[in-house]
């Protein structure tokens, strides 16, 4: 069985023509909302072994802040091509196919994260900024359920 933590990146710096989509960063408020995320993580007892995000930097900070708050210093941050926003969830379905009995901190982008947990377990959800899912998936059957879906005005009342 394998559990994803899934997290959509917090809030970045807005669209404008001077910065490249790739190399947009996170604002104060996106990385309040990545460190309200870990302190959810850490009340749920949630754990992981591996962190992957996109390479976009918005969402490396995002695990980063993560990370930071959770005082998780040696774990490595694995940036991949597979989570980025224009490629097929399936790729980054058959890279972790491989990954046996683990748990993993997913950080990417939407549509992306919506069209993966939908491909994993049939659920048609949408991840608000700084928000939250867990799902475990089972490679062997290729069957996954959603466990959990939290926003930030929820993490907010907790």
């Amino acid at each position: 069985m394998i559990s994803l933590i899934i997290v959509r990146h917090g809030e970045a710096e807005p669209k404008v023509d001077s910065i490249e989509d790739k190399e947009r960063k996170l604002i104060k408020k996106g990385i309040k909302q990545m460190r309200r995320v870990a302190g959810f993580i850490d009340e749920m007892d949630y754990n992981f072994d591996r962190i992957l995000t996109s390479t976009y930097i918005r969402a490396y900070q995002s695990a980063e802040a993560i990370l930071d708050e959770l005082g998780e210093d040696e774990k490595k941050i694995e940036t991949i091509n597979e989570l980025d926003p224009d490629k097929d969830p399936s790729e980054f379905i058959n890279k972790i196919k491989e990954s046996d009995n683990t748990s993993m901190l997913v950080v990417g982008h939407e549509p992306f994260l919506s069209q993966l947990i939908r491909n994993l377990t049939g659920g048609n959800i949408e991840i608000k900024k700084g928000g939250l899912a867990v799902v475990d998936y089972n490679p062997v059957d290729g069957k996954g359920v959603l466990k959990m879906l939290i926003t930030q005005k929820i993490m907010k009342l907790i």
